[in-house]
């Protein structure tokens, strides 16, 4: 009867113990349900989505698949969906940075060459030269021009004209505009006797051009050996 009794209290322990390890599994498994459930929910409210995955979600990855992976449902690891934003080559810019706009440089070969009528005062007589873009298109000019003045055979006469005053900023020619400098000397007797002989050309560079255009042209007559010219200016 003793022994009974003994070989039925193991058998209740067993049962209970049995039944104890179940219950440790269990309450385990709970508790790892619980925390998968608690990080989904942090990374969910963190990515802006509203849906949060209930304690049966098995796999945080595995819920990326059924949205589609575009990124908006809040799902922790979806890829984005928005494409990079690429500079537009037509908008004028690169990367932000403004595309540069400068106009040629306006060449000998589309200019037209005129010189005003002389204007005296004070002992000091000034010529208006202008520049005419005929060309089809915008250009500038900057700088100063080059002039001298030649004879009816080509020999040049005296020393061509220095630069009066200071740099100007550029001046952009539409077709049909004109940009104009002044050339500078003197009446005669103002400083000394002599002034140079009477031109039948006047030559002058664009700046910054090695070519020249040539005007048929009796002045300016140069006299005190004074013989100037201004910066390319708008007008």
């Amino acid at each position: 009867m003793s022994d009974i009794c003994r070989t039925s209290r193991m058998s209740a322990r067993g049962a209970d113990g049995t039944r104890s390890l179940k219950a440790r599994r269990t309450r385990r498994a709970a508790t790892m349900a619980a925390a998968v459930a608690l990080l989904a929910a942090t990374a969910a409210c963190g990515s802006g989505g509203s849906a949060v995955p209930g304690p049966g979600s098995s796999s945080l990855a595995g819920s990326s698949s059924a949205t589609g992976g575009d990124g908006n449902s809040g799902t922790p690891g979806a890829p984005s969906s928005a494409a990079p934003v690429k500079s537009d080559p037509s908008s004028g810019s690169d990367g932000g940075r403004p595309v540069s706009s400068a106009s040629p440089r306006c060449t000998a070969d589309r200019l037209g060459l005129s010189l005003g009528a002389p204007d005296a005062g004070a002992g000091n007589i000034r010529y208006d030269l202008r520049l005419t873009n005929k060309g089809p298109g915008t250009c500038t000019l900057l700088g100063f021009p080059g002039v001298s003045l030649l004879a009816g055979d080509g020999a040049t006469i005296g020393e061509p004209a220095t630069r009066e005053g200071r740099q100007l900023k550029a001046v952009k020619l539409a077709p049909g505009a004109g940009a104009h400098a002044t050339l500078h000397t003197l009446n005669k007797g103002i400083k000394g006797s002599a002034c140079r002989p009477a031109p039948s050309l006047l030559k002058i560079y664009p700046p910054g051009s090695k070519d020249a255009l040539t005007l048929r042209a009796s002045a300016p007559v140069v006299c005190g050996d004074t013989f100037t010219v201004t910066a390319m200016r708008p007008g």
